[in-house]
């Protein structure tokens, strides 16, 4: 399982898909990305098979890992300690004097806890890439705040890591997540507010009709849809409008004389489609091609459906 974070507070959730005993490896892949971050942990330029060092300290993770810390014991009651201090007093004549002696203060006491002293190592994966890894540590009760804080030594450094069994092999696919649509602020929005996004969304497609396409988008947002998203990448030409309580969902080409498509799937499913399947395989309820009709059998199909 790959982690991208800048650190974890809890680790059970990301070993959910392994058993109590078994053996893992937190590791980071592809270490070329991060050559000058890997060099200043100690690592040489040819990060060789077989590397391993202690990492240099770069922030709290790798400094407890390196050095132990001190925990306060909150439960216990405070100690006194006194401090040498030397200040200035002034008599009543106003003249200087100064002066050397105790200052008691009180403050929690503390216990050392050892460093981790965690080493890394730059290994070769079954595929013959380079891995940065951690020694093979296997997961039980007493040993998941060490996982935990191997994980977090790794996202400290990379703000990356994966979680894989002895033979380098992650347990859960990371999932895809088309970034085809960027959706607006949710909620009915006034016309105003809605034109600027979609305007430049025409000027970035080079739309020749812009006032056309606005007309169909201004007459679409006339209905109240609960959401609106703007086309990423080659759905650039492309915008959502979508009334969840009907179950309609319509993708409105900007492109003067193309169609416009309705669909009764849910958003978060159409939304994970790629254009091909979306264009190609008839999985809209509706195709209505741009006309003099187009605005009158728009609305009995939004309003009637």
């Amino acid at each position: 399982m790959i982690i991208t974070k800048s650190r974890i507070r809890k680790i059970d959730s990301y070993l959910t898909h392994f058993q109590e005993g078994e053996s893992i490896k937190i590791i980071l892949r592809d270490i070329e990305r991060f050559q000058d971050r890997l060099i200043s942990l100690g690592f040489d330029e040819s990060m060789a098979v077989g590397s391993r060092i202690l990492p240099a300290v770069i922030g709290p993770g790798t400094e407890y890992n390196a050095n132990g810390r001190e925990e306060k014991l909150l439960d216990e009651p405070k100690e006194t300690f006194s401090v040498l201090q030397t200040r200035t007093i002034y008599d009543w004549h106003s003249n200087p004097h100064t002066v050397t002696g105790l200052r008691d203060y009180e403050r929690y006491r503390t216990r050392f806890i050892d460093a981790p002293s965690q080493e890394l190592s730059v290994v070769e994966a079954i595929d013959g890439s380079k891995v940065l890894s951690s020694d093979t540590i296997e997961i039980n009760g007493g040993n998941k705040l060490l996982i935990q804080h191997i994980v977090n030594v790794f996202l400290e450094i990379c703000n990356e890591c994966e979680i894989v069994d002895v033979d380098f092999l992650s347990r859960q696919q990371t999932p895809i997540i088309r970034l085809n649509w960027r959706v607006l602020p949710e909620g009915q929005m006034p016309w105003q507010s809605m034109r600027e996004p979609l305007t430049e969304l025409l000027t970035k497609t080079n739309i020749e009709n812009k006032e056309d396409a606005l007309n169909r988008f201004e007459f679409m947002n006339n209905f109240s849809p609960d959401f609106v998203a703007i086309g990423n990448g080659a759905f650039n030409e492309y915008v959502v409008f979508g009334f969840r309580e009907r179950n309609l969902y319509v993708l409105e080409n900007s492109k003067s004389g193309n169609a416009t498509y309705i669909f009764s799937n849910n958003w978060e499913m159409l939304s994970q489609y790629t254009k091909a399947e979306i264009l190609a395989e008839q999985l809209q309820e509706a195709r209505i091609i741009h006309s003099r009709r187009w605005k009158q059998i728009m609305r009995e199909k939004i309003l009637v459906d």
